[in-house]
């Protein structure tokens, strides 16, 4: 049986490229589409590859609890019927920024529900189905920003003064803080933050102004490709190197000192906390 991967955001920038790495890496991928339009696209471009790996495309949205889980419940149904209930990789890609303050159906902030929350509900919820497999990974797609972020607990999702730059920066270091406390409670399931560096992706254009859209798609002329950071986050799901190596924050595949409050252990354990009672909650 071969090696089998979950891929979230599959459809565009750093998803898809791992998407297409993997496949040609002979790792058969299960892709979390939000379109459907994106998703028929992916499948027909990805179509000729030569490999024997096989492509499941999933629909599900981040964006609220509710959703997330039924999504999990999708990427669990393929799982249990083609795999055996096991899961080798689980790639957290999929993220968004977003202008001006939004609430999901169950009132969380648009950007913290789908950078975080998500997150959190789907690596948890397929515990059981990584623990079956021999060589488990988690990657979790953070961001430089994050070193300019700071931990507010009174205004954890940003509700109070929103700011697009704030919000975003804040959700890439929760993706760090839960890469650390999950490393910390699961030892034996190895997970990395990964900083892709500045890529030429849309996420800056999808759910924001004019202003900020033009803002991004200035910055990220001088980016890298999808697939350059692409390439060393299959590295890091499958080279044995990086197994003893769990917790940590990578750059072009080599692990780099994270923002100095990702190490508080206090901090982890309290975002962990009123993560668990946020998702609990639905």
């Amino acid at each position: 049986m071969n090696k089998v991967a979950v891929v979230t955001g599959a459809t565009s920038g750093i998803g898809r490229a791992n998407v297409e790495l993997l496949l040609k890496a002979n790792i058969d991928v299960i892709g979390l589409a939000r379109n459907e339009m994106r998703a028929e696209v992916l499948k027909k471009d990805l179509a000729d590859i030569k490999t024997q790996a096989k492509l499941h495309v999933v629909m599900g949205d981040l964006s609220s609890t509710r959703k997330t889980q039924d999504a999990l419940v999708a990427i669990k149904s393929v799982l249990d019927k083609h795999y055996e209930g096991h899961l080798d990789i689980l790639m957290n890609v999929a993220g968004i920024v977003s202008s001006g303050l939004h609430l999901n159906e169950e009132g969380n902030e648009l950007t913290f529900a789908t950078n975080h929350l998500s997150v959190f509900i789907l690596t948890n919820g397929l515990i059981s189905y990584l623990e079956k497999s021999q060589d488990p990974r988690i990657l979790v797609v953070s961001s430089l920003s994050h070193y300019r972020a700071s931990i507010n607990f009174n205004n954890l999702q940003n509700k109070k003064c929103y700011n697009i730059l704030k919000a975003y920066k804040r959700s890439k270091l929760y993706n760090v803080f839960f890469v650390k406390a999950f490393a910390k409670r699961y030892p034996h399931l190895p997970i990395f933050a990964i900083d892709p560096g500045l890529v030429k992706t849309e996420i800056g254009i999808k759910n924001t102004s004019k202003l900020a859209a033009k803002v991004w798609l200035w910055r990220v002329s001088k980016g890298t490709e999808a697939n350059y950071p692409a390439s060393f986050m299959v590295k890091i799901a499958t080279d044995p190197d990086y197994i003893s190596q769990t917790g940590l924050y990578f750059k072009e595949g080599i692990p780099k000192k994270s923002n100095p409050i990702t190490y508080l252990e206090h901090h982890q354990d309290k975002l962990w906390e009123l993560t668990e009672e946020l998702v609990k909650s639905v």
